[in-house]
């Protein structure tokens, strides 16, 4: 069943909207990101547009309250979460006056975020996931709807893997290296420098879609969607050699049930797991990129055309329970047709190529059934005219 039409429309989200050149596959995860409430790291060389990437996605966002900083190891957590409050201070409470902070914005914009000290990172390891921050005796919630992360480089110990695990979008910007998408880029320095994106996306109406998102009842996976969506995953992961963590899988059914949501559906099918790559892959990091594309086709490519295969077994299943199985009260021209059409059928099935044990399972057993009835009433004409 066909769902009720979105608050949001995919379609809006392009390089075009945003004033970008080469940037459609990353616009789409970041839509992806914005969808499903969760947060985008953008990884790359200087100069590859990265900070205006971010900047540009939050300002299309109508009635959105945007936190923006600049990292450094030297960045404590006051300049993140709001300076001590003094005069609590004075009375021996540790507590930050969080007005302004990342505490109080729908979204944050966090520039060379790997700059950070890891005690930094640990503190904001709440806000990303559970959003909620705690320092001492205070306890805040976050508005923090999605944040975008950038940085030249990617430092690797507990800490950051801890960070990174709560990061389920992640990119890698590459330079732009079509000579024709340079000189675009070249021209739109020229002629519009200060470009302003439009106002694409009201927060009110993104909020409600997540809400739609979050809600476990406004997608179906069906049983054999899950099962193929758990081994995608798990053969990619075997196969790349990346930890894939439970939380990360969970949320990746967010993705596919946005997939489904802004196509107009209520239940996921399976050209939905092909989304999948924006989550279980570093996206543009080429090597994780064709391990996903050739998983995908082993997994649900089969599953497709065992889908097709059990409509198809379904419908001969249906026209062989017309057929009678004793041929004595039918008159002889009606007694060749049905003869004909069971071995036609049963050499229909007998050419059927079955991706799956499952359906080979269910094409033997039809076949035996229809040999069966042929083996019982073969002879039955020619007794006729002997008699």
């Amino acid at each position: 069943m066909p769902s009720k039409k979105n608050a949001v429309n995919g379609k809006l989200f392009s390089n075009k909207v945003l004033g970008l050149v080469d940037r459609n596959r990353e616009v789409k995860q970041l839509m992806y990101a914005l969808f499903t409430q969760e947060h985008m790291l953008l990884m790359g060389p200087p100069g590859t547009a990265k900070s205006l990437f971010a900047s540009r996605a939050f300002k299309a966002i109508d009635g959105a309250k945007t936190f923006s900083i600049h990292l450094t190891k030297q960045t404590t957590e006051e300049y993140v979460f709001g300076p001590l409050n003094i005069v609590e201070l004075k009375r021996g409470n540790i507590v930050h006056n969080t007005k302004d902070s990342i505490l109080e914005a729908d979204f944050a914009f966090i520039d060379e975020f790997f700059d950070a000290s890891d005690v930094l990172l640990r503190s904001l390891l709440g806000v990303l996931n559970e959003r909620v921050w705690m320092k001492g005796q205070q306890k805040v919630d976050a508005k923090l709807h999605t944040a975008i992360l950038t940085s030249n480089y990617q430092r690797e110990n507990d800490v950051t893997q801890a960070v990174l695990d709560r990061i389920i979008f992640q990119c890698e910007i590459k330079p732009i290296t079509a000579k024709t998408k340079r000189i675009r880029v070249f021209k739109d320095f020229l002629e519009d420098s200060n470009f302003q994106p439009p106002k694409i996306l009201d927060l009110k109406k993104l909020k409600v879609f997540t809400d739609k998102v979050n809600d476990q009842k406004s997608v179906k996976f069906s049983e054999q969607i899950l099962k193929t969506f758990d081994e995608l995953i798990e053969e990619f992961a075997r196969e790349s050699k990346k930890y894939i963590s439970q939380r990360t899988a969970n949320k990746a059914l967010k993705v596919v049930k946005v997939s489904a949501l802004l196509d107009g559906r209520d239940e996921v099918i399976y050209k939905d797991l092909e989304e999948l790559r924006y989550v279980l892959c570093v996206l543009n990091r080429r090597v994780e990129e064709e391990i996903f594309d050739a998983v995908y086709e082993k997994y649900v490519g089969n599953a497709e055309e065992e889908q097709i295969l059990v409509k198809d077994l379904d419908e001969i299943t249906t026209r062989f329970k017309t057929i009678p199985a004793d041929f004595d009260k039918l008159k002889d021209q009606n007694f060749v047709e049905k003869m004909s059409e069971l071995m036609e059928l049963i050499h229909l099935l007998e050419g059927m190529k079955c991706p799956t044990p499952r359906t080979e399972q269910k094409r033997d057993k039809l076949i035996e059934s229809m040999r069966r009835v042929v083996d019982a009433n073969r002879d039955k004409l020619f007794k006729r005219g002997g008699k």
